[in-house]
């Protein structure tokens, strides 16, 4: 059945429910069933990425908790995140920042392209600095009285009805279980491995199998991150901020973009000082640190000058320089070691065919569809569609093409044993 609400969306991951159709959506604009709703914990994970420092020349691990919630309340806050969500675009458009925060909203627009407006405007300024900085530990540490204060703002109300107040605290009074703990009881480990939408168990069989159900371990800070809610809740948050640090860059002729936690500025080489000051006491304002180690000055100058720092900024996986623009080292490096995988599964896959008496044909046109030009919805053609937005520039046409080349080989060369 077509889905006709906007903000509706199925999900089919297995949590302590089934998935729920459009009828339960309609119930969920009821405020009084919102304020009877009984909540469940979330389930948590680590999810972890590989990333390649350049200048450290090696690879680390990147751990990042994500929760997600179950159907029915994954269903109740898409509902009251697109209310919340309408009211922040008008304000958006009422206070001129529809071009400065840009993550988590419907622009028609990829990453490549935010990050060639931030390379263009470079260009155009040259010579500029490039200053980019990290909220350090951004959703863990989200304020509730301000978030509070922020969402009666918002909706323009002096105090939070019932429903709004249950869904407020379901998020900041969150409680969760750890998939691990879940995977390491068999039932619930089969369950979860099953085909089909049957729930891993209730509520009750989880404690009673000795699951132990987490709290927000601060109690006044935080929220978490992968709900359907979390996003829109993190961008209203940081509302003050935009503004006044859009209204700061204003003042010194500078750009500023703000990706989630991820800020960039464009500005005079002799503001890069002040500039870095301002943003840090305003984001003091918002009870928030900037990950130090994270921040990044760079001096875009054609004339090659030397700055301390890199001499590539580094943007939404993007490394930039008046030279010309590229595909970050880390990302090019997860996707070789995901063109490996894949094909050593493949593989394997193959030998055990044969081994069965099956056949040992390797099934190449999976592997394309992933790897090849010839698919919009992979990386290849992302990159080409980077390229394409930073004007055709031929050095991420290298890259790519290189990976292209090394599969097309490795996929020639896989061989498989003899009878």
């Amino acid at each position: 059945k077509p889905v006709t609400l906007e903000w509706f969306r199925p999900r089919r991951y297995k949590h302590f429910d089934r998935p729920v159709c459009e009828s339960f959506a309609e119930k969920v604009k009821t405020p009084s069933f919102v304020v009877a709703h009984p909540f469940s914990p979330l389930i948590h994970y680590m999810k972890e990425s590989r990333r390649y420092k350049q200048g450290e020349h090696k690879t680390v691990t990147k751990s990042r908790p994500i929760m997600y919630a179950s159907h029915r309340d994954a269903c109740v806050l898409s509902y009251y995140a697109a209310q919340i969500q309408e009211s922040l675009e008008a304000r958006y458009a009422a206070l001129g920042l529809g071009n400065n925060v840009i993550a988590y909203r419907r622009l028609g627009k990829s990453n490549f392209d935010f990050a060639a407006d931030v390379y263009r405007q470079a260009l155009a300024d040259a010579p500029c600095a490039i200053l980019a900085f990290d909220v350090s530990k951004f959703f863990d540490t989200l304020d509730h009285g301000l978030l509070k204060q922020r969402l009666k703002d918002v909706l323009n109300i002096a105090t939070l009805s019932e429903d709004w107040y249950k869904v407020l605290k379901f998020v900041t009074k969150y409680h969760y279980v750890d998939l691990t703990a879940l995977q390491a009881i068999p039932e619930f480990a089969a369950a979860l491995g099953a085909k089909g939408t049957a729930p891993i168990a209730s509520i009750r069989e989880v404690i009673g199998a000795g699951v132990e159900v987490h709290g927000n371990p601060d109690g006044v800070i935080g929220i978490p991150q992968g709900t359907p809610i979390s996003a829109v809740l993190s961008n209203l948050y940081m509302l003050d901020f935009d503004l006044a640090a859009k209204a700061y860059c204003d003042s010194i002729d500078a750009m500023y973009r703000r990706y989630s936690d991820d800020i960039v500025i464009v500005c005079p080489v002799e503001q890069t000082g002040e500039a870095e000051a301002e943003i840090v006491r305003l984001m003091a304002k918002e009870k928030l640190q900037l990950s130090v180690e994270k921040t990044e000055k760079t001096l875009f100058d054609p004339s090659g000058a030397a700055v301390a720092g890199r001499r590539s900024a580094q943007y939404l996986g993007f490394a930039m320089s008046p030279s010309g623009a590229s595909i970050r080292p880390s990302s090019l490096s997860r996707q070789w070691r995901k063109m490996r995988r894949s094909l050593r599964r493949a593989k394997r896959a193959a030998v055990s065919r044969s081994a069965a008496g099956q056949g040992g044909k390797v099934y190449a046109k999976k592997l394309r569809r992933r790897f090849s030009p010839l698919q919009f919805r992979n990386f290849s053609s992302y990159a080409r569609r980077s390229a394409r937005a930073f004007g055709g520039e031929q050095a991420i046409y290298r890259q790519i093409r290189r990976l292209e080349r090394a599969f097309d080989a490795e996929l020639r060369g896989i061989s498989l044993p003899g009878p």
